[in-house]
């Protein structure tokens, strides 16, 4: 990968999140795994799902603490990303349940999952515990 996508000072939480994009689009946009009949349904509203865990991390990461309603739409940023994680569980389960991805694929997807969603919920905690509002 070329240096000029590479930051250091990302937040670990969204690094892992654009490494959960990358796996998503590599096992979604497979055509062995996915029939073109599941592209609609389940493809695509995975992956809309999995970017949009990403932007809302980026989004809440961006705002100022110290101002209330900024520290306010952080905190409600932060939980539609949980939202979007629970969303994204559910997209698996159905790809495992109709046989598009097997139990070890889905054993290393939701754990790339629960460990954004874990890592979420303790940004969230801690800011939380940081507020003076």
């Amino acid at each position: 990968m070329s240096d000029v996508f590479k930051r250091n000072d990302d937040l670990k939480v969204i690094v892992l999140a654009k490494r959960l994009i990358k796996h998503t689009m590599k096992i979604s946009n497979n055509a062995d795994r996915y029939p073109k009949k599941a592209r609609f349904t389940l493809v695509d509203p995975m992956q809309k799902t999995v970017i949009e865990i990403y932007k809302l991390l980026l989004k809440a990461n961006y705002l100022n603490t110290n101002i209330k309603s900024q520290f306010e739409e952080r905190q409600l940023c932060q939980s539609e990303a949980v939202y979007h994680c629970d969303v994204l569980l559910l997209y698996i389960e159905l790809s495992l349940d109709e046989n598009y991805i097997n139990d070890k694929s889905c054993e290393y997807w939701v754990r790339q999952v629960m460990e954004v969603k874990k890592m979420i919920l303790a940004w969230k905690n801690a800011d939380s515990k940081r507020s003076s509002f």
